[in-house]
């Protein structure tokens, strides 16, 4: 069952009551960086190499981007908690589609707490403001969970 905007509103540090959508919560775009070399994926996560991000944008201090077509990452500006008994899933906005730019994204599991960070697809050249809400994130209930998400991503486990 889709967790109402009512209740999943309080799951996200929103800016303001403009991200509050009828299914789902808006998500804006804190930071954007350009991939910087090569990455590493095996089955137990002990090769895992992210590439390096080189910062191009970033909302506190940028007015607007200009993209090109090309792949970014975007971490967003709000900030996510995943409650232990559902998982929360993100999805490009229409507009976004509609210029010719998606993002990719996964799951993000019960007990996860962060600023998340999406794929961008760019397939022709957009302009993006500071604070553009570009994706949305719906939570759904889950019947039965296998623990909390514990990864590297996740804030609660960082000690920086």
């Amino acid at each position: 069952m889709i967790i109402g905007a009512n209740i999943s509103k309080n799951f996200v540090n929103i800016k303001d009551d403009a991200q509050i959508q009828q299914c789902g919560i808006d998500l804006r775009v804190g930071k954007i960086f350009k991939l910087n070399g090569d990455g590493a994926l095996d089955y137990t996560n002990e090769k895992r190499e992210l590439p390096d991000q080189i910062e191009i944008f970033n909302s506190d201090k940028d007015n607007k981007i200009i993209l090109k077509e090309g792949i970014y990452t975007v971490q967003i500006a709000d900030k996510v908690k995943i409650p232990n008994n559902m998982a929360g899933f993100a999805y490009p906005r229409s507009s976004l589609l509609r210029m010719g730019a998606t993002i990719y994204t996964a799951v993000h599991d019960p007990g996860y707490e962060g600023a998340p960070t999406y794929l961008l697809q760019v397939f022709n050249p957009i302009t993006i403001y500071n604070d553009a809400r570009i994706a949305q994130i719906v939570y759904i209930e889950c019947s039965s969970v296998n623990g909390e998400y514990e990864g590297i991503y996740n804030e609660k486990n960082k000690t920086e």
